[in-house]
C-alpha cells in the first residue's frame, strides 16, 4: 500500500475519471470501465467502446510524474490526461508519442470521438420535428400557469414519472438507480431555477439579469437530465461546469455594440449544444486575447452583442432605433401566387408537396439578398420581390422532403410578444434554439454587471443610456418566453398557453 496520502490521491483520481471521462462517455453511448489502477505513478486506465471502436486513455493525479510512468502509457494508451493543468510538463513528458492534455481537454475528444462514428447526416432536420402532443395551459396569469407546470417537477416523485415516462417514449431502458438519480436532478434543478425567477421581480436591474441567467441555467440542467440521453445526475453537470461555463466575452472598444461573445469547446455550453444536436466541433479552445484576434477565431463560433439582440423579434422597434443593423430574422408567409390554389390542395387525393413557395418579409427592409442567401435553410430561387410599408419583401422555394408541410421544415418561432411567426439565423454555426439564444444573451449581460462596472454604470444612467431600453425590454421578454421554451423542452411536448375567453 503506498500510505494514507496515497489511498486520498487515488480516490481524488477515481472521482474525477468517473464525474468528467465515464459518465460523459456513457451519456454518449460508450461503454467505459476503469481498467487498470497504479499508485506507483498515481494513474488510472480508462477503457471505452462504442459500435466496434476502442479507446484507451490514462489519467495521472499531476503532470509532475517521472518520465518512465510516461513512456509505459506511451505504450498502451492513445491519450494521457492529468488532474490539473499541465506543470512543466517538457521536464516530465519527454520521448513519447501520445499527446499529453489537462482533463478540460477530453470533452473535445469525445466529440471528435462521435463524429468519426456518425460523421455529420441528418442531425438537423430530426432537430426539427416537434412532437404531437400539445399541453393546454388556460391561465388569468399565464406565466403563473407556465410555473405552476414546472414547480410540479420540484417533487422527486413526480419528476421521477417524467423521466420514466420521456425514456419508453425514446425506447430507452434507465436503470432505477439511472432514473431515480435524474429525478432527483430534475427536481434539485427546477428547485434552483424558480428560486431565482421568483426573486428578480423586485430586484435591481444587475440582480434580475444575474437570477434570469442562473435560473436559466438551472432549467438547462433540467432540460438535459429530463432526457433519457442527457446526463445521468447532477455530478455529470457539474463535471461540465468546472470546465467553466463554455463562453467568453471580449471588448474591443467602450460601448455595449463593443461586447463580443463567443464559444469554447470545454465547459457546459458545448456540452448542451451537443445534447440538442448540434455540431460543436468548430469551436476553438481559447478565447481571442484582442480586437485583431477575432479575424482568426474558427468562423461562426463568436459575434458581436448587437448580433444577439438583433434575434429577438420581440425588440425590433427598439434594436431599429439603438442600433444601425440588420436584424436576424425573417417573417416567412405561405406565397399564394406561386403555389397550387388552395381549391387544388383541398382536393382529398391531392399530391403530396416537396417543395413550396414562400415570401420572406424583412420588417426593417435593411437585409440583403447576400444575407438571406448565407442562411441555413437551403431557400433557392431567391429573388427580391418588393419593398414596401412593411419592409423587404424576398420570394424563394423551400424544398421539404419528408415533411408534409413547409413549416415543420424550418425553426418556426411563435412568442406571445407577437402576431407574425418568425425564423431566426442561428448562432455559433446551427444553433437556432430561442431559449439557447436567451441564454448567451443573458450570460454576456451577467460578465457585463459583473466584471465590466464602467461600461455598466455609463448604460444605466451615462453617456451610452440609449442601451437601456433595450436591456430592460430584453429581459421582460425572456422573463416570459424562456420558461415556456424550457417547459416544452422539459415535457417534450408543445405548449399552448391561453387566458380563459380568449379564443387564441
Amino acid at each position: 500500500m503506498g500510505g494514507i496520502g496515497v489511498e486520498q490521491r487515488m480516490k481524488i483520481l477515481r472521482q474525477a475519471a468517473e464525474q468528467q471521462m465515464l459518465k460523459p462517455l456513457q451519456t454518449h453511448g460508450w461503454s467505459a470501465a476503469i481498467t487498470a489502477e497504479a499508485e506507483q505513478g498515481e494513474y488510472l486506465v480508462v477503457r471505452a467502446e462504442k459500435a466496434g471502436a476502442e479507446h484507451k486513455v490514462a489519467l495521472l493525479y499531476t503532470s509532475a510524474t517521472a518520465n518512465s510512468v510516461y513512456k509505459h502509457l506511451d505504450t498502451i494508451v492513445e491519450h494521457i490526461f492529468t488532474n490539473g493543468e499541465l506543470y512543466k510538463i517538457e521536464s516530465y513528458a519527454y520521448g513519447i508519442a501520445v499527446p499529453v492534455q489537462p482533463i478540460d481537454e477530453f470533452f473535445p475528444l469525445l466529440v471528435a470521438w462521435n463524429q468519426k462514428l456518425a460523421p455529420g447526416g441528418d442531425a438537423a432536420r430530426r432537430r426539427l420535428v416537434r412532437p404531437s402532443t400539445v399541453r393546454h395551459i388556460t391561465s388569468e396569469d399565464p406565466l403563473a400557469g407556465i410555473w405552476l407546470r414546472l414547480d410540479q417537477f420540484q417533487s422527486v416523485r413526480l419528476a421521477a414519472k417524467l423521466v420514466a415516462r420521456r425514456a419508453a417514449e425514446g425506447s430507452v431502458e434507465l436503470t432505477e438507480a439511472a432514473s431515480r438519480s435524474k429525478a432527483e436532478g430534475v427536481s434539485y434543478s427546477i428547485r434552483n431555477a424558480s428560486d431565482y425567477f421568483r426573486r428578480a421581480s423586485g430586484e435591481s436591474l444587475n440582480k434580475r439579469i444575474l437570477s434570469f441567467y442562473y435560473g436559466s441555467l438551472s432549467l438547462a440542467f433540467a432540460e438535459m437530465l429530463a432526457s433519457p440521453a442527457g446526463p445521468i445526475d447532477l455530478d455529470e453537470l457539474e463535471g461540465m461546469t468546472k470546465q467553466g461555463h463554455g463562453l467568453y466575452t471580449l471588448t474591443v472598444g467602450e460601448t455595449l455594440g463593443d461586447l463580443w461573445v463567443g464559444a469554447l469547446d470545454r465547459g457546459f455550453f458545448p456540452q448542451w449544444a451537443l445534447f440538442l444536436g448540434h455540431d460543436v466541433s468548430a469551436y476553438p479552445k481559447k478565447k481571442p486575447k484582442g480586437a485583431s484576434d477575432i479575424a482568426e477565431t474558427p468562423p461562426n463560433t463568436v459575434l458581436a452583442i448587437p448580433g444577439l439582440f438583433g434575434r429577438l423579434p420581440e425588440i425590433d422597434d427598439l434594436f431599429a432605433e439603438v442600433f444601425d443593423l440588420s436584424p436576424s430574422w425573417f417573417v416567412p408567409l405561405y406565397d399564394t401566387d406561386s403555389n397550387p390554389s388552395l381549391v387544388s390542395l383541398w382536393k382529398t387525393e391531392r399530391p403530396k408537396q416537396d417543395s413550396t413557395y414562400l415570401n420572406l418579409l424583412d420588417p426593417s427592409g435593411r437585409t440583403s439578398v447576400d444575407a438571406v442567401k448565407a442562411s441555413p435553410w437551403g431557400f433557392v430561387e431567391l429573388t427580391v420581390k418588393k419593398a414596401d410599408a412593411d419592409g423587404k419583401w424576398y420570394r424563394a422555394r423551400l424544398d421539404h422532403a419528408g415533411f408534409e408541410y413547409w413549416h415543420e421544415a424550418l425553426p418556426i418561432h411563435h412568442s406571445p410578444f407577437l402576431n407574425r411567426a418568425s425564423i431566426i439565423l442561428p448562432i455559433f454555426g446551427s444553433i437556432g434554439e430561442y431559449r439557447v439564444i436567451g441564454f448567451t444573451i443573458l450570460y454576456a449581460l451577467s460578465i457585463l454587471v459583473r466584471y465590466m462596472p464602467s461600461l455598466w454604470r455609463r448604460i444605466e444612467g451615462g453617456d451610452a443610456d440609449e442601451h437601456l431600453a433595450v436591456v430592460q425590454a430584453t429581459l421582460d421578454v425572456l422573463e416570459r418566453v424562456l420558461p415556456e421554451e424550457f417547459l416544452e423542452s422539459i415535457l417534450r411536448e408543445r405548449v399552448h398557453v391561453r387566458q380563459p375567453g380568449r379564443m387564441f
